[in-house]
């Protein structure tokens, strides 16, 4: 069984360093049940998590599929979700209609939020080779990124994106997170039957993300093709590296035709949070 236990600390630090376009949503979880009513919810243990520490999460439908990709944030009097740009009132919502018989208080962060391309002192939302730091206040004396430089991390980072490379029908399997986001050993949770029952079997959604490798420039959109059937779509590109979702039977080095070029499929690899 896969377990994600693994921890990420608040930090501090400074490096060439810029604010992202996209800033993601804060919800913060009070009371003396917080910590009970998010573990019965969303795919990570928290209970063992002390003030400071950040760990990735899903909520997910009761069907299993995909509801939010989460960073859960213990700062030892409240905990905080962390979710999509403008997505917000929508988890605080979705996870107040559980609140039955529990002292617990649910509030969108109302101060600005900024997103940190770097270490920077505040929450640690790092993808893989890409430090992101959110910081919630006064705007950091920082220049403002591209979109492009922002999808470019992305990309390379090979993160999927809400509304892209996942949304609402998503199995989470599909996204490669739920060695980070699920921990199989916790007990129920939302959804849970599905990525149990996919876990157990050693199984393999019917598709998930993976980098592309282009030989030259494609357009987001784009069907992929081994000898004329499609086998998944480029959904972003940077350069000449996409992400694509593709069809499991797609084996890492395989050449897919995409558009007017090719591309060589690679499986994205996942680092531990540490």
């Amino acid at each position: 069984m896969q377990t994600s236990g693994s921890t990420a600390h608040i930090r501090s630090g400074s490096a060439h360093l810029w604010l992202a376009p996209d800033t993601p949503d804060l919800v913060w979880f009070s009371g003396p049940d917080s910590v009970r009513f998010l573990n019965d919810l969303i795919s990570q243990e928290i209970g063992s998590m002390e003030a400071g520490d950040v760990r990735r999460s899903f909520l997910l439908s009761p069907q299993g599929k995909l509801d939010h990709i989460l960073w859960v944030v213990q700062t030892g009097d409240k905990l905080g979700l962390v979710t999509d740009p403008g997505r917000g009132e929508q988890l605080a919502a979705t996870l107040g209609r559980y609140r039955i018989r529990v002292d617990v208080e649910i509030a969108v962060e109302e101060q600005p939020v900024w997103l940190v391309m770097g270490e920077w002192e505040g929450i640690d939302v790092s993808w893989d080779d890409a430090r992101r730091t959110l910081v919630v206040g006064d705007r950091p004396d920082l220049p403002d990124g591209s979109s492009t430089d922002y999808e470019s991390a992305r990309i390379r980072a090979g993160e999927p994106k809400w509304g892209v490379e996942a949304a609402e029908d998503t199995i989470p399997h599909e996204t490669g997170l739920v060695p980070l986001s699920v921990d199989f050993d916790k007990g129920c949770f939302l959804g849970q039957e599905l990525v149990a029952r996919i876990d157990s079997r050693g199984a393999s959604a019917p598709r998930s993300v993976r980098w592309i490798d282009l030989a030259d420039e494609a357009e987001a959109g784009v069907e992929l093709l081994v000898d004329g059937s499609g086998v998944g779509t480029l959904t972003s590109v940077a350069d000449r590296l996409g992400l694509g979702l593709v069809q499991r039977k797609v084996l890492p080095g395989e050449t897919v035709s995409v558009g007017s070029t090719t591309g060589v499929v690679r499986e994205i690899t996942r680092n531990p949070q540490t």
